[in-house]
């Protein structure tokens, strides 16, 4: 494995999501990440002998803002809310504008929302909306 230490790093200029059969404009942030459940194995001794290994658990989050959550929940029945949303994918592109060549793309699949909820303050100027996702896997394209 090797690294360059002198390509330029990706910034949210850089960053595309699509999902439901359209790139997002008015989406504010992404974070997604595989945990895998570990453990130490002891036995004999005050050190562990190994690291057990268990299931993986992907999850994340989507901010967006409220004009694209009140654009989802409206193809909803009137008694649904984002959490009755039927699973879809997530794709996550970085894109260099100075060099095209250089993509790396992940798609979540199987996405679900986990939390639908609204938040606004006094001054805001825009309604941000962090909701909660988790989802069966990460493939890179």
């Amino acid at each position: 494995m090797t690294f360059d230490s002198n390509s330029p790093e990706f910034s949210w200029a850089n960053v595309q999501i699509a999902m439901l059969g359209r790139v997002l404009g008015r989406v504010r942030g992404i974070k997604f990440s595989m945990k895998k459940d570990k453990e130490y194995l002891t036995a004999r001794g005050g050190n562990p002998h190994a690291i057990q290994h268990g299931n993986k658990t992907p999850e994340g989050e989507l901010i967006l803002l409220q004009s694209v959550v009140e654009a989802l929940q409206g193809g909803l029945e009137p008694d649904e809310d984002l959490t009755d949303l039927a699973p879809f994918d997530i794709t996550v592109t970085f894109v260099r504008k100075n060099n095209p060549t250089k993509i790396v793309t992940y798609i979540l699949k199987g996405v679900e929302f986990t939390d639908d909820n609204r938040e606004t303050k006094q001054g805001d100027k825009f309604m941000e909306i962090t909701l909660p996702i988790m989802f069966l896997r990460r493939e890179a394209a």
